[in-house]
């Protein structure tokens, strides 16, 4: 009986939550924009949304007893959606003040590194301990055109741009992409995403360096337009249950182990190690210390 109270408090009852005045909280599914963003949110062979936000907010509804309908969109075409309220929510969102004007911002969820990488290997040939490094070295910084990537970036982007330092793309593929052909030195982004995305992509193993560029906190942005103060209650204390039981650090801990099983299947194929032998490859280290960023998540 006292496990069945434990599962009732963590994922919530069957039925959907009432706010203060008793309407549903959401009689129709939620609908939340997203774009492909591995290992975060993506849609697999089959044409299911999956990844780690995905499963994260699929958990924080489920716990209030709200269905989801997750759907795959541009990210300006969602920020926009969600200004005239065709689109409740969107997962994966930094605060920025702006967005307060069309948006409520939920608890944070979780948290963001921003890095830079270099192919694995080029730890030795390329060193950056503090920003200005990209400028006295004359390093190429490779940018996904959408995305925050710190104080130091934003202030600095017009300069690196006008000494041809930086290479921006439409999204962080094509940056990996351009890394793997030589077109740029460092890659900025994602601690998490960039290296599932370049394993994925290109098959190809990055290592963080040094700077820490930036870190964030993160959270699920629910439209102002249709009034949904009762869903953003419902959510924060959703966050606030599964955070405090561990659920949310476990689906966490899940991607974690999966980004790097792939990474090692991976780097088997392209330069096997001897397994009896104790060592560890250097790609596979990068890899490892890249999600290592974000193991604070797994402690429960």
């Amino acid at each position: 009986m006292r496990l069945l109270l434990i599962l009732l408090v963590i994922y919530g009852q069957s039925g959907n939550a009432h706010a203060q005045d008793g309407k549903l909280v959401c009689p129709e599914p939620i609908q939340i924009g997203f774009n492909d963003w591995a290992p975060y949110a993506w849609i697999d062979e089959s044409g299911k949304a999956v990844g780690l936000d995905v499963d994260m907010l699929t958990l924080v509804a489920n716990n209030f007893g709200c269905k989801v309908q997750f759907i795959q969109m541009p990210v300006k075409r969602a920020h926009q959606m969600l200004k005239i309220g065709t689109l409740d929510m969107m997962m994966g969102a930094s605060y920025i003040p702006e967005r307060e004007e069309y948006a409520y911002f939920s608890d944070s969820y979780r948290d963001e590194e921003v890095r830079l990488f270099v192919e694995a290997g080029n730890t030795s040939s390329i060193t950056i301990d503090k920003w200005q490094d990209i400028f006295t070295k004359k390093l190429k910084l490779l940018a996904p055109s959408y995305g925050w990537y710190g104080q130091d970036y934003l202030a600095t982007k017009d300069e690196l741009s006008q000494q041809g330092l930086l290479i921006t793309s439409p999204n962080a593929t094509q940056s990996v992409q351009m890394l793997a052909y030589k077109r740029g030195d460092v890659l900025i982004g994602d601690s998490v995403a960039l290296p599932y995305i370049a394993n994925q992509s290109e098959g190809l193993i990055l290592s963080p360096l040094a700077l820490v560029v930036d870190t964030n906190q993160i959270h699920f942005m629910i439209s102002k337009k249709t009034n949904n103060s009762a869903l953003l209650a419902e959510i924060n204390r959703s966050i606030s249950t599964l955070s405090n039981h561990g659920a949310l650090a476990r689906v966490m801990k899940k991607w974690q182990q999966i980004s790097v099983a792939k990474s090692q299947e991976s780097q088997q194929k392209a330069t096997p190690t001897d397994s009896s032998s104790g060592v560890m490859n250097i790609t596979e280290q990068g890899l490892i210390a890249a999600l290592n960023a974000s193991k604070r998540y797994s402690a429960e």
